[in-house]
Order: structure tokens, then C-alpha cells, then sequence
């Protein structure tokens, strides 16, 4: 038996200390400052990262998410031995909740899938992963994915919009949009009638109906008020039939008037007199980078630019005093445009340049200026690793540093220069990155073979020559289907070493590490100039200020909750031990709580929800004390939607569909069930004691939330039913909840179903309030005849919700004892390898499967080495082949290849 005590834990990483360029022996209270700061900040607060390598990024619903999990601890992002606990949360495209993993961390490493709905909403799903530890310092740097999933079984409407015009009167903007409408075998949809819908964030600016004409064709136009919506978009409905919608959703796009245009000197600051070099950015309020032009004037012009790459661009300007100089940017194809101003210019201070040259074997830093303090440090640092600092003053106005490239690690360096009060004068971010920190791979492999045929891949790792070992995970896809997204979506480079460390939005975050090419290294270097550090700020360093530690680190699976005097005595709890039992002993912890009740239970390890024993007793009262745990509530419930700009159509995915459909469900070990050696005999009376309770009979589908992964995680019942009843959809807004029941009444009559709970008529605000994890089953009536029982109540459809008490949920109390079922590690699928040696009835299915391998966890053998096999589909002829991984000291790797 475990016994784990509710306290703090410090750990020290040995192996994420800070290493020190000498340059020189001070004894400047400031540097000693500093350098004690950041060596606490790496010791007591090191900052976990998560990565997930992915399968694929476009899948159509019902399909398998498959993701290894990548987990770094500080400054030098070594495998995590903090946190093993990883929450990897799934949203779909409205921004809801649908599913969540709780997935094992061992040694840096985890993996772990997710079942898409078989019914749903198509859109840009969003994934986010994070740990307990993680949240102490701020949702921004959680670990997020965009996935785009498809309705593959709605092939009926595939809209085309063109945006013609948009122009701007006054507080409004006015649109015209053409509507080019075909169905799945790309024929006009001919006279049929579409619904439009245009919405700012969450409030519906207008709606009407659109009549296509015999192209499938129609013109129209509509107002959006000139504000910044976070996201705006149109939502086109098709009804296939009378029960039928089919909705597909285009993003709106913004007025240039809404765009976002900053001007930002390197170091911060213009000076009289003095060049420097000026980025610039522009974004629209959802992110997306504004493509510009523009000119510098005063009394006549001065400078020109445009942009480079992703909004982002940068021009050389000196500014002369007592001159007023205003920015004109236009949009190139609009014609739109603003007039801005530049920066104040000052006419006392400093001004910085950086000088990263490839070729170099220093990092150059030019100071100048005429800033009158002649004390000043520079610091360089790297995810809060210092690596060089140095006292200095100017000399003639200048004062010249050159940082050797040996001193640094891969990744965002964060120049500063500082005052000797600790005040930050001039910042400048660089990326820096060097072989020695990657791993390479290299493979060979059999050319890919006919349909069906054996191919086998070769791989070797190593790093500067020597073999290296670590985790590693391989993806297969075929390309026709799948189209390569790593530069859209990011990899692992792009992620564990740029975005993670960046707040906002980085446009096509894989393209800055697609080669060293000097055109690549100045777009990575605009990002550097146009965004900001934002781990930390130096008044914290200056003031002591450290992270508030709200969230302990999990090493396992934790039950909190509270020990209640069963009789309201006046002398109250004293104080006693605490334990819990998972199973029939599958683990067991122990721990103790004090006269306020509160206990925690840490580091349990088990799979799956499991009926947990939980027993207290205390010093005073013995066991007539009572025990209530806490149900663990995700971080996120809702998450801003994600739009599309165009509505994609991945021809070659959904060709596939149904084969590959049938594949999915005759391997889906979800769906077997083994009664082989297993005893039902409870089982079956419980089932029974169930079908008595319901009076009103079964539903045409019943849902058991025993079986679905990940149910533990859910606020409530109807998260349940989303995406899992073909003709049944949900809709949140906020608090409240709307459903839609195909099949009975009529789609126009906008009426709620009819909700019982444990047979008794209740809104949905009630139905809201129930605990998921006291529900047995949900039963929902979906036709007309199933539902006639109920009259005219039931006209448009019934969910009725069982609870395991049959009282509403109401829990049953032992003195001194808890039975409850409690969520554990989320058991992860085996990805499934057909084996096309010999004829078996599997075999005989077609096979067009869009991932054709998965491997969570290459073994790399003594030398290096790792051999894998798998068979070809019927129609793959490209193959993509994505590694991707990291060693024991942090260095990643990452492969990609085109297997033809």
C-alpha cells in the first residue's frame, strides 16, 4: 500500500540547470540578481511543454484520431519526469467539449485516440493538451491542434462562395457574394432553395432564404456591422429532405478596416538620427495575416514596403527630428486602406541591432545611441536558461557585443539590455538553432508495391555521427486521400521551439523549418521581430515574483474531496486517515486530512473508470463521518469556433468512405465483445432490474455511458448523445441547450423534445443539472410509432435519462464509506495491421484505408536501427511516411518522405 501525504513537492532537475557563458567575474548585485532568479525559476517552476504527433490532420467522421504524446520539462526540454498525467481534450467545430483522454506519461511519453462521432457536425475540430502542472502558468501555452473533419455521408450540397465586393458605408459593411451549388456527383443543384445565415461570433446578424437557379446558381448580398468579430461567419443550409440538414460554414472576410497594423522598431525604439530597422504586422481579429502595402510620409514620401510572408515585412528608416510622419497601408486588392502613425520618436536613448548571420560562428549586438547612464548588463537567455551575460556601457555612442554561437541552444533567444536598476531598455528576440540538438533519421524502404503488397521500411537514428535512443512514433498516409499538412498544422520542431513560447497565432508555423534557405531565415526572423518573450517579465525578476502554484504535479490518478461530520457535532472533525481501494485491489493509496476534512489521494494507476472504495476514519468521531469526492471538470468546456475560409471538397476521402467505414467497424475492438470465461450472471440481473425501471419501454437507441471512452470527463447528459445518435443533434449556447430529433414532427417546428428523468417529465435546465456520472443509461425515441406512448407530448421525440438510484441521481450514503466509480488512464486501441499473407474472410473486405500505419512507439534496436512492415491498400500509390521523436536529452527528430 501506498501512503502519499498532501504536501508540496519541489523538484530540482539536474539536468535542466543553466549553463554560463564566464565573459566575466561581477559581483554587480544586478547580474547576481538575475542569475539567482532564473536558476529558482529552472529549479522550483521548470515549465512543462506537450506535443502530440498526429496520424493525419483531415478525417471524416466516424474515423480514428491516433496521437503519441510528447511531454518536455525546462529550459532544455528533456522528457518530462514531473507530470504523469497528460488531459488531451477534443472540441468539435462549433467549439464544444466532445471527448476527452486522460492519458499515462511515462518517461516523457504517452499515447492515446480518439473515436470521432459517427454523426455529428463537420468543421475544424481543435485539440488541446495540457497537465495539472501546466495550468499554473497560463491556458495560452497549452499545447493546441486544428484537425478538419468531414460528413462524408452527406454528399447531396457542395456550395462554392465567392466573395465579389465588400465596401464599407458608414458602420456597416456591405457583401456580394456568388453561390455556385453542386451535389456529390458535381451536378448543378438545380432550383433548390438554401438557407443563409450570417453570424458575428455568437449573434445572428440576419438570415434569408436564397432561390438557385437552373446552373445551381444564385447572387445575393448582405450587411455585417464594421466591428472586430473574433470570428464571423455564413451558414448555408440544404434540406436533403423534409428531416434532413445539410450545414456547411464559410468564414466572412474582414474589411481592412478591422485589420491590426503595428510598427515595430527592433529593440523598441526609434532615435533621432539614427537607422533603424522597422517590422511590421498585420493581422485580422481572428489571427489571419493581412497582406499589405505601404508608405512612410511627412511632407512628402519617404519609404516604401510591402509585405514578405504571412502579413509580416520590415523596412530601414532613420527619423529626423521635428518631422510628423504618417503610414498609409493600403490592401492590394481591395484598395481599402488606413492611415496610421509610426512609433514616437525620441530624441534621448538607445537603439538595437542584431546580426545573425549562418555563416558566422557569433551572434553581433549593436547598442547606439545617446543614453546618458553608462552601467548597463545584456542578458541573453533561452527558455529562461542564461546563457550569456555581460556588463558594458557605450563608448562613442556604441557599444558592440559579440555572443559565440558555442554558448547557445536551439531554439527563441531573448536579448535584453539593461539598466542597473533592472529596467529593460532594449529587447530583441533571434532564433537560434544548431545541429546538435536534432536527431537525424534516415530510411530506406522496398519501393511500394502493388495492391496489397508487403513493403518494408528500414530506419536509423543518430546524431553527429553517434546512435542515438529515444521515443519515436511513425504515421503512414496515403497521399491521394490525405494531403500533406505539416506546414499549415506545424510540427514538432515548429512546436516545442517556436509556438510554444509565443502567445497569438503564428500563421503556417511548419514553413519557417522547411529549409535553411535565406528567404525561410528572414521570414523566421520577421517572427522574431514581430513577437514578443512571454514566459516571463522582468518585473518579476527584479521584484521576486514567482508563478502562483495552484495545480500540484500529478503522478498519477487523483481523488480529492472532503470528510463531513455525519451529525453537525459542535466539536467537529479531528482529524483522521483516509484510503482508497481500486477493484478488488488493483492499487490502493492511503493519506490523511486535518479538522477542515479535505483530503487528497495521489498517485493511484489504473485504466478505465473502476469502482473505487473509499473509507475514512476519524480520531474523534470514528467512521460516523461521511465522505464526498470531486468529479474531475475539464479546463475548457467551450472553446472559441474555428471557420474555414472555403469549403473544402477532399474528393478522394470521401470516395473512400464507405470501404474504409467498413473496415472501421468490423475491427473495432469498441464494438466486440469477449464472453469468453466471464461471469454475467449480476450483469444480467442489473439489466433486468434496468428494463423494469423503464416503463415506458426502450428506445430506439440507448446509450450506456460505461461505454464510451472518455465519459468521465463530460459536465453533462447531453454531451452524451452528441454526435452518437444518427438524426439527433445538440446545440449549446452558453448554459442553455437546444436538441433537433429527426424523424418525428417537422424540422420547421422548432419544439423540444419530451426529457424524462427516471420517468418523470423535467425541462432541459433540470436535465442540465444532472451528474453524468450518476446516469446508468439514456434511451432515445426517435420514431413516431416508438413515440406515440407519449401523445402528443412526444411529438417531437423523447430522451429519457436513468439514474443509477432511480431518485435523480440522489446518492446512497454509508457512515464512513464511499462506492463510487471514478475515471482512470484511458486505455489505448491497437492500431490495426492487416496481414494480406494468407486468405482469411477479414481480407476479403475492400481495403482503402487513408492511414495506412501507425506506430505510437518505434523500438529502436542497440544499433541504432528499426525495421517496420505493413501492407499496401488496394489504391495507395503515394505513400507519406512522417517520423517524428525525441532522445533522452530533449533533442527532437523529424522525417518526412514521399514512398512512391
Amino acid at each position: 500500500m501506498k501512503k502519499v501525504f498532501y504536501k508540496k513537492t519541489v523538484f530540482s532537475l539536474v539536468l535542466i540547470s543553466s549553463f554560463f557563458f564566464w565573459s566575466f567575474q561581477s559581483n554587480d548585485p544586478i547580474t547576481q540578481k538575475i542569475l539567482t532568479y532564473f536558476n529558482k525559476l529552472q529549479a522550483e517552476f521548470p515549465t512543462e511543454k506537450v506535443y502530440l504527433h498526429l496520424d493525419k490532420h483531415t478525417y471524416t467522421l466516424g474515423e480514428d484520431v491516433w496521437f503519441s504524446a510528447y511531454v518536455t520539462a525546462g529550459g532544455n526540454q528533456i522528457p518530462s519526469p514531473l507530470s504523469r498525467t497528460l488531459y488531451v481534450d477534443l472540441f468539435n467545430g462549433e467549439g464544444v467539449l466532445v471527448s476527452q483522454r486522460k492519458v499515462l506519461i511515462e518517461d516523457g511519453y504517452g499515447k492515446g485516440d480518439f473515436k470521432l462521432p459517427d454523426f455529428g457536425i463537420e468543421g475544424v475540430y481543435r485539440i488541446k493538451a495540457y497537465t495539472a502542472w501546466m495550468e499554473n502558468f497560463g491556458d495560452e501555452f497549452f499545447y493546441h491542434k486544428e484537425i478538419e473533419v468531414f460528413d462524408a455521408a452527406s454528399t447531396s450540397f457542395f456550395p462554392n462562395v465567392t466573395f465579389e465586393s465588400q465596401d464599407v458605408n458608414g458602420d456597416q459593411v456591405k457583401y456580394a457574394v456568388s453561390l455556385d451549388v453542386i451535389d456529390g456527383k458535381g451536378n448543378p443543384l438545380v432550383n433548390e432553395v438554401i438557407q443563409v445565415k450570417v453570424f458575428g461570433e455568437d449573434e445572428e446578424i440576419s438570415e434569408r432564404s436564397i432561390q438557385l437557379n437552373s446552373q445551381g446558381q444564385a447572387s445575393f448580398t448582405f450587411n455585417l456591422p464594421l466591428k472586430p468579430f473574433k470570428f464571423q461567419w455564413m451558414e448555408l443550409t440544404y434540406l436533403e429532405s423534409e428531416t434532413y440538414p445539410v450545414i456547411k460554414k464559410v468564414k466572412i472576410p474582414y474589411s481592412f478596416q478591422m485589420a491590426d497594423i503595428q510598427f515595430l522598431p527592433e529593440g523598441g525604439h526609434l532615435l533621432e538620427g539614427y537607422k533603424s530597422n522597422i517590422a511590421f504586422k498585420g493581422i485580422y481579429p481572428d489571427g489571419s495575416p493581412v497582406e499589405l502595402e505601404g508608405t512612410v510620409l511627412d511632407t512628402e514620401e519617404v519609404v516604401e514596403f510591402n509585405t514578405f510572408f504571412a502579413g509580416m515585412g520590415k523596412f530601414e528608416f532613420t527619423p529626423q527630428s521635428e518631422r510628423d510622419y504618417q503610414v498609409r497601408v493600403s490592401e492590394p486588392t481591395s484598395g481599402e486602406f488606413q492611415v496610421l502613425k509610426l512609433p514616437k520618436v525620441e530624441s534621448k536613448g538607445m537603439v538595437l541591432q542584431v546580426l545573425n548571420s549562418p555563416s558566422a560562428n557569433y551572434v553581433t549586438v549593436f547598442v547606439q545611441g545617446n543614453y546618458e547612464e553608462q552601467d548597463l548588463v545584456l542578458v541573453s537567455q533561452t527558455r529562461g536558461i542564461i546563457n550569456y551575460m555581460i556588463n558594458g556601457s557605450l563608448t562613442n555612442g556604441i557599444w558592440g557585443v559579440r555572443i559565440p554561437k558555442e554558448e547557445l541552444i536551439t531554439g527563441i533567444n531573448q536579448i535584453t539590455i539593461l539598466n542597473q536598476k533592472g529596467d529593460p531598455l532594449l529587447e530583441r528576440l533571434f532564433f537560434f538553432q544548431s545541429e546538435k540538438d536534432f536527431v537525424n533519421i534516415s530510411a530506406k524502404s522496398t519501393v511500394v508495391s502493388s495492391s496489397r503488397g508487403p513493403i518494408e521500411v528500414e530506419i536509423e537514428t543518430f546524431s553527429q555521427n553517434e546512435t542515438v535512443f529515444g521515443s519515436y512514433s511513425v504515421s503512414i498516409t496515403d497521399l491521394d486521400q490525405v494531403s500533406n499538412e505539416s506546414m499549415l498544422r506545424g510540427n514538432i520542431i515548429s512546436d516545442l521551439l517556436l509556438t510554444s513560447d509565443l502567445k497569438g497565432n503564428i500563421h503556417l508555423p511548419g514553413y519557417y523549418f522547411k529549409d535553411q534557405e535565406p528567404g525561410t531565415l528572414e521570414a523566421l526572423d520577421l517572427v522574431m521581430m514581430t513577437n514578443g518573450w512571454r514566459r516571463f517579465d522582468w518585473g518579476s525578476v527584479m521584484d521576486d515574483r514567482f508563478p502562483t502554484i495552484d495545480k500540484f504535479i500529478e503522478r498519477g490518478i487523483t481523488i480529492e474531496g472532503t470528510i463531513i461530520d455525519q451529525e453537525n457535532s459542535k466539536r467537529g472533525l479531528r482529524g483522521g486517515k483516509v484510503s482508497a481501494m481500486v477493484g478488488q485491489g488493483i492499487d490502493m493509496v492511503t493519506s490523511e486530512y486535518g479538522p477542515n476534512g479535505r483530503f487528497i489521494l495521489m498517485e493511484l494507476e489504473y485504466l478505465d473508470t473502476a469502482q473505487v472504495t473509499i473509507t475514512a476514519e476519524d480520531l474523534r468521531l470514528k467512521n460516523f463521518v461521511d465522505i464526498s469526492i470531486e468529479q474531475p471538470k475539464p479546463y475548457f468546456l467551450n472553446i472559441s469556433p474555428r471557420i474555414t475560409s472555403d469549403i473544402k471538397i477532399p474528393a478522394e476521402l470521401i470516395a473512400t468512405y464507405q470501404e474504409r467505414t467498413m473496415m472501421n467497424r468490423l475491427f473495432d475492438e469498441e464494438k466486440i465483445i469477449d464472453l469468453d470465461g466471464v461471469t454475467v450472471e449480476g450483469q444480467t440481473l442489473a439489466r433486468e432490474d434496468e428494463q423494469m425501471r423503464k416503463i415506458y419501454g426502450v428506445g430506439d437507441v440507448t446509450i450506456d455511458p460505461e461505454n464510451i471512452l472518455g465519459s468521465v470527463a463530460f459536465t453533462n447528459v447531453f454531451q452524451m448523445i452528441q454526435g452518437r445518435v444518427s438524426g439527433v443533434q445538440v446545440f449549446f449556447s452558453g448554459m442553455s441547450v437546444t436538441v433537433q430529433i429527426r424523424g418525428v414532427g417537422s424540422l420547421q417546428s422548432g419544439g423540444d423534445p419530451l426529457y424524462l428523468l427516471d420517468n418523470m417529465p423535467v425541462d432541459a435546465g433540470t436535465m442540465m443539472l444532472v451528474n453524468p456520472q450518476d446516469v446508468a443509461s439514456v434511451d432515445v425515441f426517435k420514431d413516431p410509432a416508438k413515440a406515440a406512448i407519449f401523445g402528443a407530448q412526444g411529438a417531437n421525440g423523447v430522451i429519457a435519462v436513468y439514474t443509477k438510484t432511480g431518485f435523480g441521481g440522489a446518492n446512497a450514503e454509508v457512515p464512513g464509506k464511499l462506492i463510487t466509480k471514478y475515471g482512470g488512464y484511458s486505455a489505448a486501441r491497437e492500431f490495426y495491421q492487416p496481414n494480406y499473407e494468407t486468405k482469411t474472410a477479414e481480407n476479403s473486405i475492400p481495403d482503402k484505408r487513408s492511414t495506412i500505419y501507425w506506430n505510437p512507439n518505434l523500438k529502436i534496436d542497440e544499433s541504432g536501427k528499426a525495421q517496420i512492415k505493413y501492407y499496401n491498400t488496394d489504391i495507395a500509390k503515394k505513400h507519406l511516411i512522417i517520423i517524428e521523436g525525441m532522445d533522452a536529452q530533449g533533442r527532437l527528430a523529424r522525417f518526412e518522405k514521399i514512398l512512391e
